[in-house]
């Protein structure tokens, strides 16, 4: 033992060691671990080698000396497991009943120095479980005996160094029965704390591994929240390390979704509700915490992570059932969505003056109301949980009130546009002039796009014609309408296109008004005419521009306007073919509402702009692969000609595109009679047939609407007749006429044409 302590005092010396780095030399390595040479179970021997690896541990915390210690020509590692076979000759078992103290502790200072060497150090993992796999087998059984409680520390802390992102060490220790030895360890009453710290360090590294997961089940996630809870109440929730580490473990174990499942079934749910009703107790103990010694950006309890949590289970659509269903226990008495309820709606708690930490407490709570609010709206999107929602709308109302909190915002408008799904449900939540309280708090935000997509289309569902009936929009709606009319941005646009149609569909009136309304026609042109780009997504450049105030947007604008148009209109061609019709397809079919409404006579300036920006949208139907949009756009053409025959005649080629048109109007007829050939019994084929049935209706309407009163009628004209014939409409039309399953109408009023073309 002397002799050993003094050769490690003259290994500590410059010859040996680098004193800036720590750094020891590979001749000091090797000297050290060659005193590792008798096999004796004689105490001196193993105080002896106990020293030595005690040494050498303390080196390994240097990380220069790791690869020194651990690629030594006189091999350590296997040095240990020499040891452990000659120490242990009857197996691992022989423990707690063969085992002195002095060889616990040799084991507890070769644990320390695996632990140590593995220390982020995926390499020396590597090279350990290459070589000396058994050693595994070892620190597994010195964590599940129970005599040496020091050594069930150090095994812990080697487990979870050598397991730490390494998934096939994690899945050895997983087969040697350590996540469940972890788990008896960490839930037994007579573990130490300074164990349980390690337990749950190595437990939380294994199960890092979904492979690792399998025997876990509710059981033994019951048992290790009821161990979270003892700490909790002991020693709160700030810096308490084991708790920290329990909730990730617990958090990882919970997004399994194998396991999921399972624990949701079982009343999970349930748990997670009561950690965060017994959070106030846990944060009154950062009382006992100095301000200057607290990190402001750290937790005070277990609640915000357990809301966090919850809101990710209320995140996946099969999971939200369980926050509405009855408990494990088949009572209601603990209801999840009562119990967030109360938790979202619960006043400020009051602190005493003088409370330095009272700032901290309300923090905490309001990251819980955040999350807690965003699982409510969430949970809107279920049909089962409106009826009981909405017996106190004001709840949800009161979230668009008196705040500066988008995402307060954004949850009470999800939740109130989810809400209003029924006419009873929209009488009421208009009772309490939501509309408007929305239309308002859009005008405030006008640059944060999710208040104006859910404001929208909350307002959307509360504007329906069968539902509204008579509903005049305010000033302040139509300017949010028109301003999102203008928005990069598809699903908003669209959003805005329904609020107009809907305000035209509840009052006669209000076509007027939107005439009227300044910009407003002017906007739907543009985007019928797809003059108003319209991504699906906005990039983060884009975003962080809308956030900008109008200032610094102008000021932007000034500085790169060319710049920005040259690029716009490069993006815009390449674009151009790939580009989503839905918007311009929506804004046309409101153009032809407004064009067969008596009311836009009144307008002749309107009337005027409308009639010659319409023409593009309109072929833009025709040219649509849905055969109800093709009959509108030649409805929308027939009552352009109706004011301006040359809106179309000056158009190049237009007899081939309404013969194009035709020529597809021909498919479903194909369709049909391919089908009907299909001798099926499968609902679903009936259903298909059903509606290629109703294609066929519509594209016979649409073949009449073109050749009745577009072709026949021009016919009649002698000019325009000899257009036509100049754009070769003779040979289209007999060509048309001849394709296979073209429906007879079709045939009898092309005939008919050509009769009056030859005349």
């Amino acid at each position: 033992m002397e002799e050993i302590q003094k050769l490690i005092n003259e290994l500590g010396g410059a010859q040996y060691k680098d004193k800036d780095t720590e750094h020891y030399s590979e001749e000091a390595v090797e000297l050290l671990i060659k005193k590792i040479d008798n096999k004796s179970k004689d105490k001196t021997v193993i105080e002896s080698y106990t020293l030595i690896f005690k040494t050498l541990a303390d080196w390994s915390k240097v990380e220069d000396n790791r690869e020194t210690i651990i690629r030594s020509p006189s091999n350590v590692i296997e040095k240990t497991l020499q040891l452990f076979e000659f120490l242990l000759p009857n197996g691992v078992e022989t423990l707690n009943t063969e085992t002195t103290v002095e060889q616990s502790e040799l084991f507890s200072m070769i644990c320390r120095l695996v632990g140590n060497l593995t220390y982020e150090n995926t390499p020396n993992r590597e090279f350990i479980f290459d070589k000396t796999p058994s050693i595994l087998k070892y620190i597994s059984n010195f964590i599940s005996q129970t005599k040496y409680q020091p050594l069930q520390r150090t095994s812990c802390a080697a487990v979870a160094n050598l397991s730490s992102e390494t998934d096939f060490i994690q899945l050895q220790f997983f087969k040697l029965g350590v996540v469940s030895t972890l788990i008896d360890l960490i839930c037994r009453e007579s573990t130490t704390d300074e164990v349980n710290q390690m337990a749950i360090k190595a437990f939380n590294n294994l199960v890092d591994n979904e492979s690792t997961q399998v025997d876990i089940h509710f059981k033994e996630i019951h048992r290790l929240l009821g161990q979270l809870k003892k700490s909790l109440n002991k020693e709160g929730y700030y810096e308490n390390s084991f708790a920290n580490d329990l909730v990730s473990s617990l958090s990882t174990l919970s997004l399994n979704k194998d396991l999921q499942k399972e624990i949701l079934k079982e009343g999970f749910l349930n748990d997670l509700i009561e950690l965060i009703e017994e959070s106030n107790v846990h944060r009154e103990m950062i009382n006992k915490f100095e301000d200057d010694d607290i990190e402001k950006d750290k937790d005070i309890s277990i609640a915000p992570s357990t809301s966090e949590l919850i809101f990710k289970l209320a995140d996946n659509d099969d999971y939200r059932q369980y926050f509405y269903n009855k408990e494990r226990d088949g009572k209601d008495a603990n209801n999840i969505l009562d119990r967030m309820i109360k938790i979202m709606t619960a006043p400020p708690p009051t602190y005493k003056d003088g409370d330095s930490k009272a700032q901290l407490k309300a923090l905490d709570i309001a990251k819980v109301k955040k999350n807690i609010t965003k699982t409510i709206a969430l949970c809107s999107l279920e049909d089962d949980v409106i009826d009981k929602f909405i017996k106190t709308p004001k709840i949800f109302v009161d979230l668009l009130v008196d705040t500066e909190d988008t995402e307060r915002i954004v949850n009470g408008e999800m939740i109130i546009g989810n809400l209003a799904r029924s006419e009873p449900n929209c009488r009421l939540l208009n009772s309490y002039n939501v509309i408007e309280l929305i239309a308002d708090i859009m005008k405030k935000f006008p640059n944060f796009q999710p208040i104006q997509h859910l404001g929208l289309s909350s307002i959307r569902n509360l504007t329906l014609p069968t539902i509204n009936k008579g509903f005049k929009p305010s000033s302040t709606l139509m300017e949010d309408v028109v301003f999102n009319s203008k928005v990069h941005n598809q699903v908003i646009q669209f959003a805005a296109l329904s609020l107009i149609k809907n305000f035209i569909g509840s009052d006669q009136s209000n076509v007027k008004l939107f005439l009227e309304f300044p910009n407003a026609l002017q906007s739907l042109l543009d985007l019928a005419n797809g003059r108003v780009p319209a991504s699906m997504d906005e990039s983060d450049e884009q975003q962080e521009q809308l956030q900008l105030d109008d200032a610094k947007i102008q000021e932007i604008e000034e500085k790169f306007e060319e710049k920005q148009q040259e690029k716009q209109q490069e993006k815009d061609e390449k674009k151009q073919s790939k580009k989503d019709m839905r918007v311009i397809y929506e804004a046309t079919r409101l153009l032809l509402r407004f064009l067969e409404n008596s009311e836009l006579s009144n307008h002749q300036e309107k009337m005027k702009q409308l009639i010659e920006e319409s023409v593009e949208p309109f072929f833009s139907l025709l040219q649509s692969p849905f055969p109800i949009l093709q009959v509108e756009g030649a409805k929308g053409l027939v009552l352009l000609i109706k004011h301006d025959k040359e809106l179309l005649l000056s158009r190049p080629l237009w007899v081939k595109d309404l013969v194009e048109v035709l020529s597809v109007s021909i498919i479903p007829f194909q369709q049909l009679s391919r089908e009907q050939s299909t001798i099926s019994t499968d609902p679903n084929h009936q259903k298909l047939i059903a509606q290629i049935q109703s294609n066929c209706n519509f594209s016979i309407e649409l073949q009449s609407v073109i050749l009745s009163n577009i072709f026949y009628n021009f016919s009649l004209d002698e000019s325009i007749c000899k257009k036509m014939k100049d754009q070769n409409v003779i040979s289209e039309l007999k060509t048309l006429k001849s394709k296979q399953d073209a429906p007879q109408s079709l045939s009898n009023l092309i005939q008919k044409i050509l009769v009056q073309l030859t005349i």
